[in-house]
């Protein structure tokens, strides 16, 4: 008799998962499962073009100034993506966050690294930590459930798609929020983001590598 080994047992828990929705900003436009949503090619700088859309989405939400560039860009997909959906039949206490990166915090390190030599900014220094944007989204959000931040050096949909599995298999998930969330330079940004249930409707799609891959790659 051959013992299954973990990756065999994983496979068999694993449970039918299925996106929500999607919301991918870069290029400064927003697409939601393929559908733009809005653009101003005019406007490529993202410290320029994030503030429009803070204005658009009317968020009053004064601390959003005072996030750096990473959690500002994640911020905005998140409000994108949970706008007109109803989160309520979801417990909040089991809704985790799971995202990626491959330039975490950079842009913020450097920008800390230039306060050192005379009076290190605390307020600089709590956003070199890349799970602080997951912190953010969790308080905006009442969010108190399992949550990852990953570091890769490119996008992987299938490593997204095995911790998600993961957490739906191994805890009481409900509702994760995962995706990718990459700033290196105003014109050089990218997040995409999902929603990933385990309900199915007309609207869903199966969560699959190549469906995040394709809303990725648009």
């Amino acid at each position: 008799m051959v013992a299954a080994t973990p990756q065999l047992c994983l496979k068999k828990m694993n449970k039918e998962l299925y996106i929500v929705k999607n919301i991918t900003i870069r290029n400064s436009m927003v697409i939601s499962d393929g559908r733009e949503l809005y653009s101003d090619v005019s406007n490529p700088d993202f410290k320029s073009f994030g503030k429009d859309l803070y204005r658009k989405l009317k968020c009053n939400y004064p601390k959003f100034f005072k996030m750096d560039t990473l959690c500002k860009l994640t911020f905005l997909a998140n409000e994108f993506i949970t706008r007109d959906i109803d989160l309520t039949p979801y417990n909040k206490d089991k809704t985790a966050v799971v995202l990626s990166s491959s330039s975490s915090t950079l842009d913020t390190d450097t920008i800390f690294t230039t306060t050192i030599h005379a009076i290190p900014s605390p307020a600089v220094f709590v956003y070199t930590l890349p799970n602080i944007a997951i912190g953010e989204l969790s308080i905006r959000m009442g969010w108190k459930g399992e949550n990852l931040f990953l570091i890769d050096e490119s996008f992987h949909p299938e490593n997204i798609v095995d911790q998600v599995n993961m957490l739906f298999t191994a805890s009481q998930t409900e509702l994760c929020l995962t995706g990718w969330t990459n700033y290196l330079s105003p014109t050089d940004y990218h997040v995409s983001l999902w929603l990933i249930s385990e309900h199915k409707n007309v609207q869903t799609r199966k969560l699959t590598s190549m469906e995040l891959l394709n809303d990725f790659s648009v």
